[in-house]
């Protein structure tokens, strides 16, 4: 999880800045087998949105949504690989417009970038995100593109999650999903509109609202095998806002409760 001081203001009320002139204290948290960490950096002028353990947990990567390319080859570079004292390993850029970004144990990081980060903008002629979905290595080099002869074209990646070595894709033009393993991606249907996915094995679940609608994979196809409300230990309905999935699993923050469900469990 990723805290921050203060939310800077977006630029005429809609484009959010990479860096600021007033600093802010970030803090990262993450909580593994019960045990809570945190990771303070102070003195920030990005405007981080992510957050991620990386080389094997002995650093922590944080990153910026957007990135400006002002030319003459001065790229922002909004990616920043912090030890766990605080100080700077490496930067590098991981280009504008992402939507979503998950670090895999293998050490690899997987961007999603929506319409803006596709076809560009910020000053990206040719924009780092144009695949929709990039693979890059720890040092920030590229390692694979989804467009690169995938068939279906992502205009907007906001919404995939990773399982090991397998990413679930939501085409957002209707009920198509992908599902990419060792970068070759194969297309199914569902019988609803995709939305935010878990990934667990032949099955699969979508999120509405607060229920999680699962589905079994039968051929080219995920059907339809039953409905899970959200609910709190009170049993009134949980509103998450915003929910993150990591293959089976989804995170949840509601108020100021935290929730975790596993769909490998269920």
């Amino acid at each position: 999880m990723l805290l921050a001081e203060d939310v800077p203001d977006y630029i005429d009320g809609q484009f959010v800045p990479t860096i600021t002139e007033e600093t802010r204290t970030y803090r990262g948290i993450i909580i593994r087998d019960g045990n809570k960490h945190a990771f303070d950096f102070p003195g920030e002028k990005w405007n981080y949105h992510f957050f991620e353990p990386i080389d094997d947990g002995e650093n922590l990567l944080l990153c910026s949504a957007r990135s400006y390319n002002h030319g003459d080859g001065n790229i922002e570079k909004n990616a920043r690989v912090f030890g766990h004292d605080g100080n700077l390993v490496r930067e590098f850029c991981l280009g504008d417009g992402i939507g979503k970004l998950s670090v895999t144990e293998d050490n690899h990081i997987w961007c999603g970038y929506f319409d803006e980060g596709i076809f560009g903008n910020y000053g990206w002629d040719i924009p780092l995100g144009s695949a929709g979905l990039v693979k890059w290595d720890a040092e920030g080099r590229k390692v694979w593109g989804h467009q690169e002869g995938e068939g279906l074209f992502l205009f907007d990646c906001s919404d995939f999650t990773v399982d090991r070595d397998r990413v679930a894709i939501s085409y957002h033009t209707g009920e198509d999903i992908g599902i990419t393993e060792n970068e070759v991606t194969s297309h199914y249907s569902t019988e609803v509109m995709t939305s935010l996915m878990l990934l667990d094995d032949e099955r699969m679940s979508f999120i509405r609202d607060n229920c999680l609608i699962h589905m079994e994979r039968r051929g080219r196809s995920y059907v339809r095998r039953g409905v899970t409300a959200l609910l709190k230990q009170d049993g009134s309905p949980l509103s998450p806002h915003p929910p993150a999935t990591r293959g089976s699993r989804l995170l949840m923050l509601d108020g100021p409760d935290l929730y975790l469900y596993d769909m490998g469990g269920a």
